[in-house]
C-alpha cells in the first residue's frame, strides 16, 4: 500500500517550486540602514548610502530585488506597494547577513500593524516585530509568498493570512506572548485560503489565560490543503485548530494546552508522528461543524488529559486510528459523545487510562475498563482494535512520563506489535521506521542497538542524528558517526544562520561519536547544529549535515 505521506511530500515540493523561483541576475539590491550617519529616503539605497526607513524601500522596490534591512530597532508601519512575478521573481525584505533588524509598533500611529502585505510574490526573511496592538503581520489576498526566520512576540494578533491568500510557505517562523492567535488563516470575510505549508514553526504563550487564544488556526469555511511539518505549539488556549479540509499535520507537538491540544474540525484532516500531552480537557477533540469529516491518526502518541485523551463529539464524524498510543488520561480515554460506535475505525493502538474504569466511553452509558478492552469486550462491541493492546501503567510504556519522556522503553508493548499499513516511514525524531522486526505503535520508534531511538546506519556511511531530548532543557545529547577517521567541526547556529558556538573542531577515529550540549546560558527558541568533515587525504570539505533543535525552558 503507497505510504500516505507521500502524496504530501510531492505536494510540498510542487509548492515550493513556485515560491523558489530564483531571482535574476539584473535585479537590484537596496538597504536600509536607520543607523548609518548617512542614511536617508533620499538616498539610492546603495550600502554606502541606504535608506533610512523600510517603508520607502516597500515603495520602491519591484520584481526581483532585495532590500537587505540593517540593525536597529524600526519604529515604523510598513505597507508593502508592489508585486514581484514568474518572470522576475520575488521581492524579498531581508535581515542583513548577521543583522538582527527590530520593526517595533511603539509609539507607531498610523497603523497598529507591523506588515500589511496585499500583495503576491513577497519574502520576508530574518526579521523580529514586537509592540504590536493589532497584528505583527496581516497578509490578505496574496499568493506565492514566503516567510522564513521571522520571530513576532509581545502583540495581540501574531500573524493574519486571509481573503483568498494562497500558495505559501511559512519556515522556521515563532510567534509568542500574544494575546488571541500564533498564526491565524482564515477568510475573514473574503474567499477561502488554500495551499499553506508550515515548516518548523514555534507558536507559544498566550498572555491572557481568560482568552480563546490559539497556537495555530485555520479558520471555518471551505479552506483547504494546508500542510504542517514539524510544528511546536504550548501554553495556549488550543493549540492546533485546524478548520479547513485536506490537512495534514507531520510530526507536530502540541501541549501545556489549556483546552485542547489538537482541535478538528473539517473533513479529511490526517496526523502522522503527532504528540500531545497535558491538556486542561482534550487532547483530540472532533468537533462538529454541521458537516460529516474523517479525521485520520497514525503513529500518534496522546497523554495525560484532564478529561478526554480522543473526544468525538457527533456520531456523524469519523475516527480513523492505528498504531496509536492513549495513555495517562484523568478521567475518559476515547470518549464518544453519542450513542454508537459505527464511526470508529481502528487496530493495533494500545489504550492505558490513570482512570482504570473509563477506558473507552460511549455516550457515557456504554462504558469499558482497561481489563474489559484487554479481555475483547470493546472489540465485541465495536468491531475493532482486535489487535490492539492494553497498559495498566504509564512506566510500562514510556521512559519517563512523570517528565513528559514519552520515549519507549525496551518492554513496552508499543515496541513491534504496530501495523505497516499506511504507517509513516520516519518516526517524531525523524529516525526511520521499522527499526525492529516490526513497526512500532505511537510516534516514536525503539532501536534496542542505542535504547535512546537513534539508529545506527552502517559504519561506511557518515550519519548526523537527530538529537536526544529534544526538544529540552537545558542540556541535549548530538551523536553522530565516521566511517573513516576524519577532521570534525561540529557547531552550533542561531535560527538566523549565526554560529553560536563551536563545540568540536578536531581530528577523531572512525566510529560512534557523543557530545552532550549545555543550553543552559542560551534563550529558548529553534536552534541548529551542523556536522563538518574534512578527509585528511582528500581536499575540501566532505560530509556537510544540519539538523534543527528546540530549547524549552
Amino acid at each position: 500500500m503507497k505510504n500516505s505521506t507521500d502524496s504530501n511530500r510531492v505536494r510540498v515540493l510542487s509548492i515550493a517550486l513556485f515560491l523558489f523561483i530564483p531571482l535574476i541576475t539584473n535585479a537590484t539590491t537596496y538597504y536600509v540602514d536607520r543607523n548609518h550617519a548617512s542614511a536617508s529616503d533620499a538616498n539610492s539605497g546603495t550600502i554606502e548610502l541606504p535608506w533610512l526607513t523600510i517603508q520607502h524601500a516597500a515603495e520602491t522596490a519591484v520584481a526581483g530585488d532585495i532590500v537587505y534591512i540593517r540593525t536597529g530597532t524600526y519604529n515604523e508601519h510598513v505597507y508593502i506597494e508592489n508585486n514581484g512575478n514568474t518572470v522576475d521573481g520575488h521581492i524579498v525584505f531581508s535581515a542583513y547577513p548577521g543583522d538582527s533588524p527590530i520593526i517595533d509598533g511603539t509609539d507607531v500611529t498610523e497603523s497598529q500593524n507591523g506588515i500589511i502585505m496585499a500583495k503576491s510574490y513577497i519574502k520576508l526573511l530574518g526579521l523580529e516585530l514586537r509592540n504590536w496592538n493589532d497584528n505583527a503581520i496581516w497578509i490578505e489576498n496574496a499568493a506565492f509568498f514566503e516567510i522564513s526566520d521571522c520571530v513576532a512576540h509581545d502583540i495581540v494578533f501574531g500573524i493574519g493570512v486571509a481573503d483568498g491568500s494562497h500558495d505559501f510557505v511559512f519556515n522556521r517562523v515563532e510567534i509568542h506572548h500574544y494575546d488571541f492567535y500564533g498564526i491565524d488563516v482564515s477568510t475573514a470575510g473574503g474567499a477561502d485560503c488554500y495551499n499553506g505549508i508550515f515548516n518548523d514553526c514555534i507558536s507559544h504563550t498566550g498572555r491572557d489565560p481568560q482568552q480563546n487564544v490559539d497556537g495555530f488556526a485555520l479558520g471555518h469555511g471551505t479552506q483547504h490543503d494546508f500542510v504542517f511539518n514539524r510544528c511546536i505549539t504550548y501554553n495556549v488556549y488550543d493549540g492546533f485548530d485546524i478548520s479547513a479540509r485536506n490537512s495534514t499535520l507531520n510530526r507536530c507537538l502540541a501541549y501545556d494546552c489549556w483546552n485542547g491540544c489538537y482541535k478538528l474540525w473539517q473533513d479529511n484532516v490526517k496526523l502522522f508522528n503527532c504528540i500531545g500531552y497535558n491538556s486542561g480537557v482534550s487532547i483530540v477533540e472532533l468537533d462538529w461543524d454541521e458537516e460529516p469529516g474523517t479525521t485520520t491518526l497514525f503513529n500518534c502518541t496522546f497523554f495525560n488529559s484532564q478529561t478526554f485523551t480522543i473526544w468525538i463529539e457527533n456520531a456523524a464524524d469519523t475516527l480513523h486510528m492505528y498504531n496509536c498510543l492513549l495513555a495517562g488520561g484523568d478521567n475518559i480515554g476515547l470518549a464518544f459523545e453519542q450513542m454508537g460506535a459505527g464511526n470508529y475505525r481502528g487496530d493495533y493502538n494500545i489504550f492505558h487510562n490513570d482512570n482504570a474504569n473509563r477506558a473507552i466511553a460511549v455516550a457515557y452509558t456504554d462504558e469499558f475498563t482497561l481489563a474489559q478492552v484487554a479481555a475483547g469486550d470493546w472489540t465485541t462491541y465495536s468491531g475493532q482494535d482486535g489487535s490492539s493492546l492494553v497498559a495498566y501503567s504509564d512506566t510500562d510504556i514510556f521512559a519517563d512520563p512523570t517528565n513528559f519522556d514519552l520515549h519507549l522503553i525496551p518492554t513496552s508493548p508499543a515496541v513491534n506489535n504496530g501495523t505497516s499499513d499506511n504507517a509513516p516511514l520516519e518516526d517524531f525524531d525523524g529516525n526511520p521506521r521499522p527499526i525492529g522486526g516490526n513497526f512500532d505503535i505511537g510516534a516514536y520508534e525503539y532501536d534496542p542497538a542505542t535504547g535512546v531511538n537513534i539508529p545506527l546506519n552502517p559504519l561506511d556511511n557518515f550519519a548526523l542524528y537527530q538529537n536526544y531530548p529534544n526538544p529540552f532543557n537545558a542540556a541535549t545529547t548530538i551523536s553522530y558517526q565516521l566511517p573513516i577517521t576524519s577532521h570534525v567541526e561540529l557547531s552550533i547556529y542561531s535560527i538566523t544562520g549565526q554560529k553560536i558556538e563551536t563545540l568540536i573542531s578536531e581530528q577523531q577515529q572512525a566510529g560512534y561519536h557523543r557530545f552532550e550540549w549545555d543550553g543552559s546560558d542560551m534563550a529558548s527558541g529553534v536552534y541548529f547544529y551542523r556536522l563538518s568533515t574534512f578527509d585528511p587525504a582528500e581536499k575540501g570539505i566532505g560530509f556537510v549535515e544540519t539538523r534543527k533543535f528546540v530549547l524549552l525552558k
